[in-house]
């Protein structure tokens, strides 16, 4: 699914400010800010943390946005999975089994962004 025509998209790229989130959206409902991390392979171990590779800026600003109250996420995808971290769990490890049991389809992302900014009060 892509996003309808009704989310306004802007994908940020600041190279000024370091660690600024990859991609805003906004809709009727509200806005969000959206951080995306690809992992080229799972550990092998069920019990290996996911590597993000978030930066300090990243984290710094994840977390300041969260704390202005304002929607802000992460999506860890790999393979054709995605994991959606809000709430500042970005900053904790994720094992692989937890990782595959909290996954959706990564081409279901477009549809929790849509439903965060045009359909659920946030």
């Amino acid at each position: 699914m892509d996003l309808p025509s009704e989310v306004f998209r802007w994908k940020i790229h600041d190279t000024f400010a370091g660690g600024v989130p990859d991609a805003f959206y906004a809709g009727p409902v509200s806005t969000l800010f959206v951080e995306y991390k690809y992992v080229k392979a799972f550990p092998k171990r069920d019990t290996s943390p996911i590597r993000t590779s978030l930066s300090t800026q990243q984290i710094h600003w994840l977390n300041r946005l969260h704390d202005l109250n304002q929607p802000v996420a992460v999506v860890i995808g790999c393979e054709k999975l995605a994991v959606v971290l809000t709430n500042k769990t970005w900053s904790e490890y994720i094992p692989k089994q937890d990782f595959l049991s909290k996954a959706v389809q990564f081409a279901d992302i477009p549809k929790w962004i849509h439903n965060k900014t045009c359909i659920e009060a946030v």
